[in-house]
Formats: structure tokens, C-alpha cells, sequence
């Protein structure tokens, strides 16, 4: 990475800030590649040592345990108006920060783990907020990353099967048929 460069990778839900760093808000969580940091809600605490950098393969999990009622899939739009806008179709969002601030739960034995280089790092966050998350990045001053959401084989199948899930292909409908 450029000096003076950094990342925050984790995990967000739709109303995550995305003029903001990962980890500014109640709905998202990052871990910083400056010394290691890990954020929820602005608050940076001290999680593992040296953080991370130019060739390091990092790993992130979370974990949440099935829930009666609970809702694990994205809002979908498409009952909603399209609106075209500078040649492109948006589906038409009303924004319900406030009401969603209200209704925030924890979701009880739910986790995150981050991992470096196939080591866990042990349990970042615990008790997270309820909802669907996504895999978030926030980059500072020309930082670069690649990525792997699974369609390549994982560096490191065996926290696979330690923590008894198969990556993003545990979660996502299959496509061949």
C-alpha cells in the first residue's frame, strides 16, 4: 500500500453511511489496517497486532445463527416506481434511517471473526444488530485490494470446515442448473 494509505474491510447493512469510513455507524463494522483496529459506531478498539497490509490475505467471517422471524435477504424494489435519472433506471427509495435506528435488535450469539493469513484473530464483534449484511470496503489515499467473494477456491479452505460453513456459496442460490 501507497504511504499513508489504509482500508477498513467488514461487513455493512443497507443503511451503512457510504460517505463515511466502515465502521462509522450502528450498521456497519470494520477492521483498519493501520495497527489493527477494529470499528463499530466510531469507537476504535485495539484488536490485533500490527494490522495488515501489502500481501496479506485476510479472511472475514460472520456468523448468524437462525432466528424465528428473522430477515437475512435484502429489501427488494421492485414494487417500487422506476425513476430514470442521467440515462439510468433507479427504483425510487424512501429512506427509513430513523425508523431502522428505532427497531435495531441484537441478534443473540451472532459473530465476527477476521482472519490473517488463516489465523483467526479472534471474535471482533458479538451480538451484532439483526439484519442483512453485506462485504464493505472503505480505502484511503490509493490503496488497492483484491478480492475473492468465492468463485475462486479459498486460500484457506480449512477454516472452512472449522467453522462448518462453505463461504459465500453456504449462502447465495445456485445459478447452474
Amino acid at each position: 500500500m501507497p504511504e499513508g494509505s489504509a482500508t477498513r474491510i467488514g461487513w455493512g447493512q443497507e443503511y451503512a453511511n457510504l460517505q463515511t469510513p466502515l465502521g462509522y455507524d450502528k450498521f456497519s463494522y470494520s477492521w483498519r489496517s493501520r495497527k489493527g483496529t477494529k470499528f463499530h459506531e466510531s469507537h476504535g478498539k485495539h484488536y490485533s497486532d500490527g494490522g495488515y497490509g501489502e500481501g496479506d490475505t485476510l479472511g472475514f467471517l460472520i456468523v448468524l445463527p437462525e432466528q424465528e422471524g428473522g430477515r437475512y435477504l435484502p429489501n427488494t424494489y421492485k414494487d417500487r416506481p422506476l425513476v430514470k435519472f442521467k440515462s439510468h433506471l433507479y427504483y425510487e427509495d424512501k429512506d427509513k434511517v430513523s425508523d431502522t435506528l428505532k427497531n435495531l435488535k441484537v441478534h443473540p450469539q451472532s459473530k465476527i471473526y477476521f482472519f490473517k493469513h488463516g489465523v483467526c484473530q479472534g471474535v471482533a464483534f458479538e451480538n451484532i444488530y439483526t439484519g442483512a449484511y453485506y462485504p464493505s470496503i472503505s480505502i484511503f489515499r490509493g490503496a488497492t485490494v483484491s478480492l475473492n467473494f468465492g468463485a475462486e477456491e479459498f486460500k484457506h479452505p480449512e477454516i472452512l470446515k472449522e467453522y462448518n460453513c462453505n463461504g459465500v456459496r453456504d449462502i447465495l442460490p445456485s445459478t447452474n442448473k
